[in-house]
């Protein structure tokens, strides 16, 4: 055997070295490749794009040339061409009620359209019979309805108990209001529910009465809700697994990899902590504890083990409702409604929805326990009181980085938006009403106040960082049709509500990209594409920021990948 000159040993064995190095490295490069169309970073105030990007171990390994993508790729890499696709961070539901999706495959959707077929109280009947008959419902079980919106009804025309009684003699009937704050419910619902003829309406409530009487007309609303929604049915320990699948994949179907169960009871939680617990969640679901529960839960679950994920559930804080609905004329505003109350009232100007000493207490628990805040409020007199409220518990320090939120935000001023800013408080904004129910705000509140709803540009010019929801299911789950409202203001009967406060598709996309990761404190794992973040990815059959305005809503989801696997494909 022929011996190696001394003088050359080490370079041979350096260069025997290199080599295995690169087998390895071959052997383990990343598990996939993307490139081959627009890959939109969300990194910056600008849009910015990648020829490609590498995956590994659920991460984002490498964001950059194509060139250099390939040059990483290992023997086992699968190369993903997008086919002129976009590809974009996953989308970051900043708020929602996760927990009613395993539900909603049980209930009915009465909605008007396009969200559902009903749009008048013949309708609602016909599709809760037909759903009735499709549930082969038996006398005395339940039936439950969604997306009833008395302002989408003819003229006169609103949905009671009685055409709920003479439908369903012998049912619990109850058609949840489109607003999530209350609902139409038939005698039968009453009994099940513990509501009775000529009882007093409690504090921040609503329930209306047939005229001239006590009696109960069928809708209730707010606190006047909380005793029928504290008890609507879940899937029991059986069927959970497979219903929380099943609502998983209407957030993963529109581009959602985190979601928000916003406004969590014990039951809830302790659900949604055994369907994690048995690697149910293929998403992650941020719960928020509500204010009727905070203490029983922070007795389960310490302050200490909030902001931590396990197995894909993480309580992020606490929630407090200050205020209803705009659109159900519950929002507690600082001037009345044009169009009175809900039952008619006079002078209207909505209310708390909950006595306002229980949300300061809760304010102080969590402000004292450094969990986060989200407060709905809707009305400017909500917005008003949220910012006292700041101010009296959040001590010294108000500008404290504590993000604490306003959810909804609607109709909040100018004068708020600046002390928004001062205070470091989230607008958490719901631009998807301007279509939905901006014609009902014109009718309530005004044009010229309709005109400021949800004012993204506004907060922006502000240098706040707002998100932008859909509140499902308030509204569908549909990530481009909340980006194709932000960006177009479009009213369902034609025209624009407020054209100066659109925002461009890129502001939009940060909404519920890198401004959501950041309402979540997760801005360092997910929101852009950048190495070292979570693989959390969609990819869109266009880019949101290269086609017209108003065909945004019409862009579709092909993929949404969770931690670098596909959790949706398109069928």
């Amino acid at each position: 055997m022929r011996k190696v000159d001394s003088a050359f040993r080490p370079w041979l064995v350096l260069a025997l070295a290199l080599a295995g190095c690169n087998a390895v490295t071959r052997e383990a490069g990343p598990d996939i490749i993307f490139h081959g169309g627009p890959i939109l970073t969300m990194e910056g105030e600008q849009p910015a794009y990648v020829e490609a990007v590498a995956v590994k171990d659920g991460k984002i390994l490498f964001a950059g040339s194509e060139q250099e993508a390939m040059r990483r790729k290992g023997a086992n890499t699968v190369v993903k061409d997008l086919a002129g696709k976009a590809l974009l961070p996953g989308f970051i539901d900043p708020h929602s009620h996760f927990i009613d999706s395993l539900a909603l495959a049980d209930r009915v959707n009465v909605s008007g359209p396009p969200v559902g077929p009903a749009s008048n109280p013949d309708e609602i009947v016909a599709a809760l019979q037909e759903g009735a008959a499709a549930k082969h419902l038996k006398p005395g079980e339940l039936l439950l309805g969604w997306g009833y919106d008395e302002n989408l009804m003819p003229a006169g025309q609103v949905l009671s108990r009685a055409i709920l009684d003479e439908a369903f003699p012998d049912n619990p009937v109850g058609v949840i209001h489109v607003s999530m704050h209350g609902a139409v419910i038939n005698s039968k619902a009453m009994e099940l529910y513990g509501y009775q003829d000529g009882m007093p309406t409690p504090a921040g409530g609503i329930i209306l009465r047939q005229p001239g009487t006590q009696n109960l007309q069928g809708l209730v609303m707010e606190a006047g809700y909380l005793p029928m929604h504290a008890k609507l049915p879940s899937p029991n320990a059986a069927q959970e697994m497979a219903a929380a699948r099943s609502g998983q994949l209407l957030y993963a179907a529109a581009g959602v990899t985190t979601a928000q169960e916003g406004a969590s009871t014990l039951q809830m939680v302790q659900q949604l902590q055994r369907i994690a617990s048995q690697g149910g969640l293929i998403i992650d679901v941020v719960a928020y504890p509500f204010i009727t529960e905070l203490d029983a839960i922070l007795k389960a679950n310490p302050p200490s083990t909030f902001g931590q994920y396990r197995k894909g559930l993480k309580l992020g804080g606490c929630k407090v409702t200050v205020d209803g609905s705009p659109q159900g004329k519950t929002a507690w505003f600082t001037t009345p409604y044009r169009t009175g109350g809900p039952g008619g009232e006079k002078d209207w100007k909505g209310e708390p929805s909950i006595p306002v000493d229980a949300i300061r207490a809760m304010v102080k628990t969590c402000y004292d326990n450094n969990l986060q805040v989200l407060m709905h409020g809707n009305g400017d007199a909500a917005i008003d009181f949220l910012i006292a409220t700041h101010k009296q518990m959040a001590g010294a320090d108000l500008a404290k980085d504590r993000r604490t939120v306003c959810i909804h935000c609607q109709f909040i001023r100018p004068d708020q938006i600046a002390d928004f800013a001062k205070l470091k408080i989230i607008p958490a904004l719901f631009t998807d009403h301007t279509f939905f129910f901006g014609d009902t705000h014109v009718a309530n509140r005004g044009p010229e106040q309709a005109a400021f709803i949800s004012p993204m540009k506004a907060a922006i010019d502000a240098g706040l960082r707002p998100t932008n929801h859909t509140d499902a299911f308030v509204v569908p789950i549909d990530q481009m049709m909340t980006v194709w409202t932000a960006v177009n203001r479009q009213l369902r009967s034609g025209g624009v509500l407020g054209p100066d406060q659109r925002i461009t598709p890129y502001q939009a996309l940060q909404a519920i990209t890198s401004n959501a990761a950041y309402q979540y404190r997760e801005e360092a794992t997910k929101g852009s594409i950048a190495p070292g973040k979570q693989a959390d990815l969609v990819i869109l059959s266009a880019d949101p920021t290269k086609i017209a305005p108003q065909a945004i809503k019409d862009i579709k989801v092909i993929e949404t990948i969770k931690g670098g696997k596909t959790i949706y494909p398109q069928p």
